[in-house]
């Protein structure tokens, strides 16, 4: 700024040059035409705030909209398209990633899968359990009826029921062929822990019976309980066989102790089987559809235990009998 020069006896004022300033970085723009004065920008409003001057329309300004009705949601995380989960997501691991950081994370991480997998594995196992018990419980039941069974037939089960399927069919076959003139049953024993017997049947007849009657015989085999039986065999056999229309039962008995023609077969056998008896003229060849039940037909085998055994198997021992018994033995033992 120049100084003004005094001379003797003039004071002469000299008005200062402007000097012009360049703006600098950050300092307010110089108003134009395109950007008039704002209310903020007048001076008089600065000196009531009593503030330094700034300009809002330098800084960008958000204001938020609240809409009744409507709460602010969180903004949702982008998700990278390439990103994968890990493969024990459905375990419960939440890791997600590049493949290599997964592949790094399950190598890395197996503590943690393991525990993961151990936990999801408990209500499995659980259900397995219960399901498995279920299924014993059932199992057990159907054992205890299985050996109900058994045991009321070992008492009362004396007798089998030999099927012939197809006996028209199968007495024409007779006629052509003699491998088809005897037809065995499966083997079946006379009563619980007794003699092992087997059915023959001839459906074109044998012997003098040949071609006339249909035949059925039984024989001794070798069993399970030949040590503990009584021999010779003595027990009488019946046949019997229901007529289609259910009105006609015919029965025919072999009784063993009044054929001595049959003796050497009811003892005990030394091979597989003895020697079969029976009747050779159980039934006409002519009556034979008669007594067909859908074609088939069903003998009724009964082997009857002697009476003397059957008193033997039904005597029944008095319980209090027992109980004294046991008292006087420990009577006996504390004396």
């Amino acid at each position: 700024m120049e100084t003004p020069i005094m001379q003797e006896g003039v004071e002469k004022e000299i008005t200062p040059r402007p000097i012009m300033v360049q703006p600098m970085g950050g300092m307010k723009p110089i108003k134009s035409a395109s950007n008039p004065p704002t209310p903020l920008d007048s001076p008089f409003m600065a000196g009531a705030i009593n503030r330094p001057r700034t300009s809002t329309r330098s800084v960008g300004v958000s204001i938020p909209i609240h809409v009744e009705g409507e709460e602010p949601t969180a903004p949702k995380s982008i998700v990278p398209d390439n990103w994968i989960d890990c493969p024990f997501k459905e375990h419960g691991c939440h890791k997600k990633g590049e493949n290599s950081e997964v592949k790094r994370h399950v190598r890395d991480d197996r503590n943690l899968h393991l525990v993961l997998l151990c936990q999801s594995l408990n209500p499995i196992r659980t259900k397995i359990n219960i399901q498995q018990s279920a299924y014993v419980d059932k199992y057990v039941g159907m054992l205890q009826y299985m050996s109900i069974a058994e045991s009321a037939f070992e008492k009362y089960g004396s007798q089998h029921t030999f099927r012939i399927p197809k006996i028209g069919l199968t007495v024409v076959k007779a006629t052509k062929n003699k491998s088809h003139r005897s037809i065995y049953s499966q083997p079946f024993y006379s009563h619980g822990y007794g003699y092992k017997m087997m059915a023959v049947a001839a459906p074109y007849g044998d012997g003098l019976a040949f071609r006339e009657y249909f035949s059925v015989f039984v024989c001794l085999m070798k069993g399970e309980w030949d040590d503990i039986l009584e021999w010779p065999f003595r027990c009488d056999v019946t046949f019997s066989i229901l007529s289609d229309d259910k009105k006609e039962l015919l029965t025919k008995t072999i009784y063993v102790n009044e054929m001595p023609e049959i003796q050497e077969f009811l003892e005990r056998p030394e091979g597989l089987r003895n020697g079969t008896f029976g009747f050779q003229n159980f039934l006409p060849l002519a009556k034979v559809t008669e007594f067909a039940a859908d074609g088939d037909i069903f003998i009724q085998i009964k082997v009857l235990l002697s009476k003397e055994k059957q008193k033997t198997q039904a005597k029944e021992v008095d319980s209090s009998e027992c109980q004294s018994e046991m008292v006087g033995s420990s009577k006996a033992k504390s004396e």
